[in-house]
């Protein structure tokens, strides 16, 4: 079973009580009038940015018309939703949309992962999580690395225990070669890569997009995720990361356009087996590089 995630209870809460009210054409501020709410803060439980006390959670929900099995399931999701993730020990070092992502990692049952310049996070050593961040020695405290890197790691639980994450991953080759931490760190990740595929066959798909595939760069991307959950009230979710913005993205159509994508160059990749043999002839190049 997917493990709880108070992220993920907080969206699913404000999600369903704003797709109940659109199919009820109930506006906001008759809802906000009813409840006695200020005109602005109804928008923000809306936006996942408050959590209404429970008397008041249970007049929007009769409001609502939800059926009392309904209202005691969002009810309790809201309680849920109260409580405090691992990634809450780390406010003062990330920001606000990386901690939510990595709430919403936490509750997903599947990931699909693009990423045209580095490993992806939920398979990076800490050799290569530490040559990343002391990469940005310029924004970040020397005494916050470890905790950073001890972050990091925290977030590959899921891949392991008796429910992992899902995760499928498309990489461009060129992340593969990418010096970062220099040969010996790259070699060890490359390594550590396939110890997990092998480790992993049913919940881990890692595919390459080798140098010599027609589609060439993966279409301007830099790094995006496809977010699946357990739940069959929950759409996808999808995670952009571009150089200076980062954001969790619900709207309908960009989500579909990301998977069309997602799913073609997947197709373009190199299968697994393929991928396997790329990256152990890449990570026998750095080993010698190495030496």
């Amino acid at each position: 079973m997917t493990p709880p995630s108070p992220v993920v209870a907080r969206w699913e809460l404000s999600y369903r009580t704003r797709k109940r009210r659109d199919e009820l054409g109930i506006t906001g501020p008759r809802i906000a009038k009813a409840l006695k709410f200020s005109a602005t803060y109804w928008p923000k439980v809306e936006r996942d940015q408050r959590i209404l006390a429970e008397d008041k959670l249970s007049q929007l929900l009769k409001l609502l018309d939800f059926t009392e099995s309904e209202q005691a399931e969002l009810i309790e999701l809201r309680s849920l939703a109260r409580e405090r993730g691992w990634w809450s020990r780390y406010e003062g070092l990330f920001n606000e949309q990386t901690l939510r992502l990595w709430g919403m990692e936490f509750g997903a049952e599947e990931i699909s992962a693009v990423e045209s310049l580095l490993i992806p996070g939920l398979l990076q050593t800490e050799g290569y999580v530490r040559a990343l961040i002391e990469a940005d020695t310029a924004f970040i405290r020397q005494i916050e690395v470890q905790q950073r890197i001890d972050a990091r790691m925290k977030r590959q639980e899921r891949l392991s225990g008796p429910d992992p994450l899902r995760l499928n991953a498309v990489v461009s080759e060129a992340a593969l070669r990418q010096q970062t931490g220099g040969p010996k760190v790259l070699h060890d990740q490359l390594i550590h890569i396939i110890e997990m595929i092998r480790a992993h066959p049913d919940t881990i798909d890692f595919r390459v997009l080798p140098y010599t595939s027609r589609t060439g760069a993966i279409r301007g991307c830099s790094t995006f995720h496809l977010l699946n959950f357990p739940r069959p009230e929950l759409p996808t979710l999808a995670w952009s990361e571009v150089p200076g913005h980062r954001e969790l993205i619900e709207d309908e159509e960009r989500v579909r356009a990301m998977t069309i994508v997602f799913g073609h160059l997947q197709r373009e990749a190199l299968n697994t087996k393929k991928s396997i043999e790329l990256i152990e002839e890449l990570a026998e190049e750095h080993k010698r590089a190495g030496e």
